[in-house]
């Protein structure tokens, strides 16, 4: 299927854990410290136990500051100020170069936020390895569609705005590596969407995006309305990319995110059928956003996180 040299993946490739030690494009402080507490919970350590060889692309510790300092993030300036873009801008180059090194060399991409503005990253990085002569797919699962544009944005935060970014309808995250848009409104695949702005609908109804919310899938059966719509995608697209909002899951599961949502998925309810697909599928680039270690059940949502990568990644043998 590929016009381009296709990657070569399989479930024994090495991983590499790509921290995005940023929070800046969110609206609650303290997700650029995501990275950072799975670094010291030994998430590397854990995966091995289900036969994941993944190590740390970059020390998180080390990359968090970035060129602000930690009084920055601290403090950090009101959402729409020209400071908290760049600090995003300025992560997000760092995390599409970590992504396409890590491709490049062989191994599956495994991104950890942080806040969702590092789609816009992790995915032109990705897109500049694979080129851009392929179709690539986009399964994003997640309570919010972050399809704003900072025009659409009430509450200009950058985390709503990546899907938006990503498929050219704004430039707000734009980064230097790939070209935009890097997918077709057909090829994405929205779950778990419970949280939808009016400005949202306008722009999906304006590309003919699909955005079916939680109540749609429980109604008709998630696995009977998901597995189809992935078989499609499949059948259409050379690579895809999975990003995963934790907010997308059950609230007790996932307590220590920046926007809560009720009502979102229980485990078993979604990662069979996105095993299914990594398993039958070229998925490069895996995201796991919005982990907040200074809130509230931090290590009950550090535990799922960990337990997510855990299921999709694990090696049978």
């Amino acid at each position: 299927m590929c016009a381009a040299p296709c990657l070569k993946l399989n479930p024994m490739q090495p991983v590499s854990l790509i921290p995005f030690a940023c929070g800046a494009g969110g609206s609650t402080p303290g997700a650029e410290l995501g990275p950072v507490y799975c670094h010291e919970q030994k998430l590397e350590a854990l995966l091995a136990q289900s036969g994941i060889a993944a190590t740390w692309k970059i020390d998180p510790q080390s990359h968090w500051q970035g060129p602000w300092g930690e009084d920055f993030h601290r403090a950090l300036p009101p959402r729409g100020d020209r400071r908290r873009h760049d600090c995003v801008q300025w992560h997000n180059r760092q995390l599409a170069q970590n992504v396409a090194e890590s491709l490049a060399e062989g191994q599956r991409a495994v991104t950890i936020g942080g806040d969702h503005s590092m789609a816009a990253g992790s995915m032109v990085g990705a897109q500049a390895v694979i080129g851009p002569d392929v179709t690539l797919g986009l399964v994003w699962v997640d309570a919010h569609t972050d399809l704003h544009t900072f025009a659409s944005s009430t509450s200009k935060a950058l985390h709503g705005m990546p899907v938006g970014s990503l498929l050219g309808l704004d430039d707000a995250l734009a980064q230097p590596l790939g070209r935009y848009p890097v997918f077709a409104p057909e090829n994405i695949v929205y779950a778990g969407l419970r949280d939808v702005d009016p400005g949202e609908v306008e722009h999906a109804q304006s590309i003919g995006l699909s955005i079916p919310s939680m109540d749609d899938l429980r109604r008709d059966g998630i696995a009977a309305t998901l597995q189809p719509r992935l078989e499609d995608l499949m059948s259409r697209c050379d690579h895809i990319f999975l990003s995963i909002d934790l907010d997308a899951f059950a609230a007790p599961l996932a307590p220590a995110v920046g926007t809560l949502v009720p009502g979102g998925f229980q485990p078993d309810e979604i990662l069979p059928l996105l095993r299914d697909m990594i398993e039958r599928h070229s998925v490069p680039l895996i995201e796991v956003v919005e982990l907040n270690p200074t809130l509230p059940g931090a290590e009950t949502t550090y535990r799922l996180l960990a337990d997510i990568l855990s299921e999709l990644l694990r090696v049978d043998v």
